[in-house]
């Protein structure tokens, strides 16, 4: 990634970008908090006051996928600094809602209200990487956002299992719900939307590029969504097989894997700790394929992808074949790991989606790919929902492990048939920006 100069401007230019990319990529570290707390604390909390936990965690991710392409043309349209800082307000009051609520109904509306509001940092962060950081570092930068991520995830398994018994789990939402509206105050004060609003100059002065793309750009809404729904096999295999992949991880990660191994296996060991593994395989993963890709070193995202989804799918077959008959925790340990680590390759989906299209409509191309991630996630943990119910029998399981299987297949034939951009393909819908952009 480019490094601190000695030039004054461009060593405040250095500051000011690393400074709103901590902010909102702590902010980021919230949401997968959010995401997996469900499958550690959600049998206490429908024990206290009722409802499933398949309820739980479907209406969290129906939330989430609702608000991703809301949050990605407000963040084109108003920008990530106001569209990041209000959310994360109505995130804190969501995360009070729950701390304080004793019915079921008032857990769910706490959960709408987080997920509602933490829908609205990814989007705003990978918006602001387009505009603040060299084309050059998204795809390693976007592998460390989603391996902090990751972190809050590992951090809502075995370590948060252990504060919800020294604290209860409703002083944790508690916590999280001051957490958070200091993050709401963080990005009011540090984000700016662009270079400019501070003085300083654009990332097209300072990489000597051409104005074709230029990152202060801004075109009409339904125009934005448009230009990259229209992408064809730019877009749409991508955006279903992380679909299909996302789904079947939060299933496992985010809803089932700690009951699962709770009722079939009773482990002396904390079965959350297997979501800890899961978690540090696709940090790994994130960080490397980021790594590797901005060198060089991965040449092709789509070959990449296709080839990490398959081992995917051979982790799934796996876990669906010795369902109940292995009773080692360490095997189903590693299992999990490799589950995180080979899950982590389809991250790559939004440096090759988002690499098609103007800077202008950066936010809507990474919020039109992620509303399927997360309605593959509200879609698939429903299902498991209905299959699986209050009824936790190894029978129920594995007929979900088997549908998890087969629809990571059909990921892959997604993945086999999308388009990457090669060195001599121009941007997809730089006319349309370029009409907009003169109409307004």
């Amino acid at each position: 990634m480019t490094g601190e100069t000695t030039d004054p401007i461009l060593r405040r230019l250095w500051r000011h970008r690393w400074a709103i990319f901590t902010v909102l990529a702590i902010g980021y570290f919230f949401v997968y908090f959010h995401r997996m707390s469900v499958s550690v604390v959600g049998q206490e909390m429908v024990e206290e006051v009722g409802g499933t936990i398949g309820i739980l965690s479907s209406v969290y991710f129906w939330t989430y996928t609702a608000m991703q392409i809301p949050c990605g043309l407000l963040t084109d349209r108003f920008g990530p600094r106001m569209s990041s800082t209000a959310f994360l307000l109505l995130a804190s009051a969501g995360s009070l809602l729950t701390f304080a609520g004793d019915e079921f109904w008032m857990m769910v509306l706490g959960k709408m209200m987080i997920a509602a509001g933490m829908a609205v940092v990814y989007v705003p962060l990978m918006k602001l990487i387009s505009v603040w950081f060299p084309k050059s570092d998204f795809a390693v930068l976007s592998g460390i956002v989603i391996a902090v991520g990751n972190v809050g995830a590992i951090a809502a398994s075995g370590p948060l299992s252990m504060l919800a018994d020294a604290l209860g789990w409703r002083e944790v939402f508690l916590v999280l719900g001051v957490i958070t509206l200091v993050l709401a105050a963080a990005c009011a004060f540090v984000i700016r939307d662009h270079p400019s609003h501070r003085g300083l100059p654009s990332v097209e002065e300072t990489e000597g590029l051409g104005s074709d793309d230029p990152s202060a750009a801004r075109v009409p809404i339904l125009t934005g969504l448009h230009i990259v729904m229209s992408g064809g096999r730019r877009f749409w295999p991508c955006a279903l097989a992380y679909f299909l992949v996302y789904g079947s991880i939060m299933v496992f990660q985010g809803t089932w894997a700690v009951t699962y191994f709770d009722s079939v296996y009773a482990f002396a060991l904390s079965s959350a700790w297997m979501v800890t593994a899961l978690g540090i395989g696709k940090i790994m993963t994130t960080v490397a394929v980021g790594a590797l890709t901005s060198r060089g070193i991965i040449t092709s995202k789509r070959a990449a992808m296709v080839w990490g989804t398959s081992a995917f799918v051979v982790v799934w077959a796996v876990i669906f074949v010795f369902a109940g008959s292995i009773d080692s925790y360490w095997f189903w340990f590693l299992t999990s790991f490799l589950f995180g680590f080979f899950g982590g390759f389809m991250t790559l989906s939004f440096s090759q989606i988002k690499e098609w299209y103007p800077i202008a409509v950066a936010g809507t191309s990474v919020s039109a790919a992620n509303v399927f991630l997360f309605l593959g996630a509200s879609v698939f943990t429903t299902v498991s929902g209905w299959i699986i119910g209050t009824s936790y029998t190894l029978e129920n399981f594995s007929l979900v492990w088997g549908l998890m299987t087969a629809t990571s297949v059909l990921a892959v034939v997604l993945l086999l048939v999308s388009r990457e951009k090669g060195p001599g393909d121009g941007l997809f819908g730089v006319e349309a920006v370029r009409e907009a952009g003169s109409s307004r």
